[in-house]
C-alpha cells in the first residue's frame, strides 16, 4: 500500500485532473520562491569563494541568476497571473519545472563540487549554503514531490560522499547529519503530497454529494423532470437574456387523473405521470424546458419562440402526446390535457405573469373541456377571480349550507300528472348572486368535496320526497367524480336504508360523459345500484358519440333525451326525423323515454303525438322549493299539472291554456 501511494506521488501525469489542478494551484506561487532561493544562495556562495577563485566564479552565477531572474519576472507578471490554463496545459507546465528543477540540481551540484576544493572552512560553507539552497528549493516544489525528491538526492548525496571522504571530523558529521537528513525531508514532502491528495478526495466527495443535493433540489423525484424551483430559475434566466416577445409559458393540466388517482390508487396515478413525463422527453420541443410543478401540474417555458403561432405549434406536440392510450397494470386510461398559453400579451408582461396568464388559460380549456390550447385573454382575469371566490366559498362549511334543493316536476306526457320530482342544485351567495351546478360542481369536484356535498343533498332530497307521496318518485344526478367511487354504491344505499326510503322511487341520473373516464368502475357502481333496487337513467341522451354502446352494455331504466334533441324539434325536418330514430332506438330496448327543457306548447303536444312517455321543462314548470313541490303533489289528491289549469312560472300560477 505504501509502495503505491508513494509511487503514486511520483508521477503527477498520471495525477487525476482534480488532483493535478490543485497541485498547480499549490505550485504556482512556490516556483518564484524556488528561484528566489537559488539566487540569493548562488549570490552569497559565490561572494565568498570569489577571493580565493577570482572573477571566474561569477561567470556561470550571473548566466545562472540572469535566466532565474527572467524566470521570475515572468511568473509573477499581470499577464501570468489573469492566464486560465486548461489541464493538458497544466500537466505540461508542471513537466516542465520538473525539468528546470533537475536541470539547476545538476547545475548547482557541480559549480559547488567546483567551489568546495580548497581548506576545510570553505568546505564548510559551501556545504552549508548547498544544503540551505536544496531544502528550500525541495519546500517549494513540495506540490511536485518527483522534482522535490530529485532536487534533494542530487543535491545532498554526492555532497555527502564528499564530506564523509575527506576524512575530517567535523565535514565527516556534517556529511553524515545531511545524509540522515534528507530522507526526513522526503518524508516531510511525502507526507505534505498525502495531505494534499487527501484534502482533494474530499473536496471532491463533498463536491459530489452537493452535486447529487442540487439535483435533487431541481429535479423532480417521481418523473425526473425539472420541478418548479428548476422551472422558474430557467424563467429568470430566460427572461434576463433574452426579450419577452421571445419566451412563452405553456401550462398542462390532466384532465381526470385525480378521479383515477383516488379510484386505482396513488400507485396507478404516480404510473401514469411517469409514462406521461417520459412521452414528454421524447418530444421534439426545440428550446424548451419541462417542468412538473406537483400533482397532475406540468409547466413548459418556450425560449426563443418566433412568435404565438410557433408556441402553439410547439406546444401542440405536447397536446398530441395523449393521442395513444396508457397502459397501467392492466387498466386503459385514455387522458386528455388542458392547455393554456401565454405569449407577451400585453408587452410588457414579466415573467411571472406570464406563468400566471398561462395558468389562467388553462383554467378556461379545463371549463370548457377542451383539448384545444387557450392562449391568454385579458377576460379571462374577471372570470378567474369570481371562481377563486367561488372556490373560497366552497370550502366554508358555513357558505355550503346556502346550496339548497329545488325540484322539477316530471309529467306524464298523457294526462300531465306529476310521476317524479329532480332535484336540482340552487346556490344563492350573498356577494356572488345565482352560482348555476355548472359553475360550482367541477370547482367541487377539483376540491375533492363532491362526496360529502353528494351525501348531504342526497340525504336532504330523500327527506324531502319522504312527505310526497308514494307513487311520487324522485330523480337525483350523480358527478362523474363520484360514479367512479368505489364506494358510491355502498354509501347511495347505506342513506337510502338508513331514512327508510322506498328504493325503487329513487332514479340516479347519469350522464354519457360521467362514463367516459373508467367504465368498468361505473358499470360496476351502477349495477350494484340497481341490485338494490334504484332506477338508473341516462342523462342528456344524445349530446354525445357513444350513447349506443352504453345502451348495450348497461342496463337503463330510462332514458332522458338531450334538450339539444328538442330546441330546434318545430322548425327543422331534419331535427324531427332525427328525434323520431331515437325514439324507435329506446323503444327497442324497452327503455321509457323523457324529454328535457320542452319549452313551448308546440313542443309539447309534438312530443306527446310521437310517443314520447314524460315531459320536463319550463313549458310545464320551473324548478319548485321543498314547499311548492310538496304542495303541487298533494292538492286535492290531484297530482296533476293539467293540460287546460295553471303552469307553474317562477313559483307563481298563472292561467294558461295549452292546446
Amino acid at each position: 500500500m505504501f509502495r503505491q501511494r508513494f509511487t503514486d506521488s511520483l508521477f503527477h501525469w498520471k495525477s487525476d485532473d482534480n488532483l493535478l489542478s490543485e497541485k498547480y494551484r499549490t505550485l504556482l506561487p512556490q516556483r518564484p520562491m524556488m528561484y528566489l532561493a537559488v539566487f540569493i544562495n548562488i549570490l552569497f556562495l559565490d561572494y565568498v569563494s570569489a577571493p580565493r577563485i577570482g572573477s571566474a566564479a561569477y561567470i556561470l552565477p550571473i548566466v545562472v541568476c540572469g535566466v532565474i531572474a527572467v524566470r521570475v519576472i515572468l511568473l509573477w507578471s499581470p499577464q501570468a497571473a489573469a492566464r486560465v490554463l486548461t489541464v493538458a496545459q497544466m500537466r505540461s507546465s508542471m513537466t516542465a519545472t520538473l525539468v528546470v528543477a533537475f536541470a539547476i540540481s545538476i547545475i548547482l551540484s557541480a559549480w559547488g563540487a567546483m567551489l568546495a576544493y580548497g581548506d576545510g572552512a570553505t568546505k564548510a560553507y559551501v556545504s552549508l549554503f548547498a544544503v540551505l539552497c536544496t531544502i528550500s528549493c525541495a519546500v517549494s516544489l513540495s506540490s511536485l514531490p518527483l522534482a522535490a525528491y530529485i532536487v534533494v538526492a542530487i543535491g545532498t548525496i554526492p555532497l555527502s560522499i564528499a564530506l564523509l571522504s575527506t576524512g575530517d571530523t567535523m565535514l565527516a558529521s556534517m556529511g553524515a547529519n545531511i545524509l540522515l537528513v534528507s530522507p526526513l525531508v522526503i518524508s516531510m514532502i511525502y507526507r505534505q503530497d498525502q495531505q494534499l491528495r487527501r484534502m482533494v478526495e474530499t473536496r471532491s466527495d463533498i463536491a459530489y454529494e452537493k452535486m447529487k443535493v442540487s439535483d435533487l433540489a431541481y429535479r423532480d423525484s417521481l418523473t425526473g423532470l425539472a420541478n418548479r424551483l428548476a422551472f422558474l430559475d430557467a424563467l429568470k434566466m430566460a427572461s434576463s437574456v433574452q426579450p419577452s416577445r421571445a419566451l412563452a409559458i405553456g401550462m398542462v393540466d390532466l384532465d381526470g387523473f385525480k378521479v383515477i388517482n383516488d379510484t386505482y390508487g396513488h400507485r396507478t396515478g404516480d404510473e401514469l405521470l411517469v409514462e406521461t413525463a417520459q412521452r414528454f422527453q421524447r418530444l421534439d420541443m426545440g428550446d424548451a424546458v419541462i417542468a412538473r410543478l406537483g400533482g397532475d401540474e406540468f409547466a413548459v417555458l418556450l425560449r426563443d419562440v418566433g412568435g404565438p403561432d410557433d408556441a402553439q405549434r410547439r406546444l401542440v406536440r405536447i397536446a398530441n402526446a395523449f393521442d395513444e392510450p396508457f397502459v397501467v397494470g392492466g387498466h386503459v386510461f385514455r387522458l386528455r390535457a388542458s392547455i393554456g398559453l401565454a405569449h407577451d400579451v400585453s408587452g410588457a408582461a414579466s415573467s411571472l405573469s406570464l406563468i400566471n396568464r398561462a395558468d389562467l388559460a388553462m383554467y378556461e380549456a379545463k371549463r370548457a373541456h377542451s383539448s384545444d390550447i387557450y392562449t391568454f385573454e385579458p377576460e379571462m382575469e374577471a372570470r378567474t377571480r369570481r371562481r377563486i371566490m367561488v372556490e373560497q366559498a366552497l370550502a366554508s362549511p358555513v357558505e355550503n349550507d346556502l346550496i339548497t334543493l329545488n325540484y322539477q316536476p316530471i309529467v306524464d306526457a298523457a294526462n300531465g300528472r306529476i310521476m317524479a320530482f329532480e332535484a336540482l342544485a340552487r346556490w344563492t351567495h350573498p356577494e356572488l348572486g345565482v352560482i348555476p351546478p355548472a359553475e360550482f360542481i367541477p370547482l367541487a369536484e377539483q376540491a375533492g368535496i363532491t362526496s360529502q356535498m353528494t351525501m348531504h343533498l342526497l340525504s336532504m332530497a330523500l327527506r324531502a320526497a319522504s312527505a310526497w307521496p308514494a307513487d311520487v318518485g324522485l330523480s337525483f344526478n350523480l358527478s362523474a367524480a363520484e360514479l367512479n367511487s368505489p364506494s358510491i354504491a355502498s354509501r347511495i344505499l347505506t342513506i337510502v336504508s338508513e331514512l327508510e326510503f322506498e328504493p325503487g322511487r329513487l332514479s340516479i341520473e347519469v350522464t354519457e360523459t360521467a362514463l367516459l373516464s373508467d367504465f368498468v368502475a361505473a358499470r360496476a357502481a351502477l349495477s350494484a345500484l340497481q341490485r338494490g333496487g334504484l332506477r338508473i337513467l341516462l342523462d342528456d341522451f344524445g349530446a354525445g358519440y357513444a350513447s349506443i354502446g352504453y345502451l348495450r352494455e348497461i342496463h337503463f331504466d330510462g332514458i332522458k333525451l338531450d334538450g339539444s334533441l328538442i330546441a330546434s324539434l318545430i322548425e327543422s325536418p331534419a331535427a324531427h326525423d332525427l328525434l323520431v330514430g331515437v325514439l324507435h332506438l329506446c323503444r327497442a330496448i324497452g327503455a321509457p323515454v323523457t324529454a328535457e327543457m320542452v319549452e313551448s306548447a308546440a313542443q309539447h303536444d309534438l312530443l306527446r303525438d310521437l310517443g314520447v312517455q314524460k315531459l320536463q321543462g319550463h313549458f310545464l314548470s320551473r324548478a319548485l322549493t321543498a314547499d311548492d313541490a310538496l304542495q303541487a303533489c298533494t292538492d286535492n289528491q290531484v297530482r296533476t299539472l293539467p293540460v287546460q289549469s295553471s303552469i307553474v312560472f317562477l313559483n307563481k300560477r298563472e292561467s294558461r291554456k295549452v292546446a
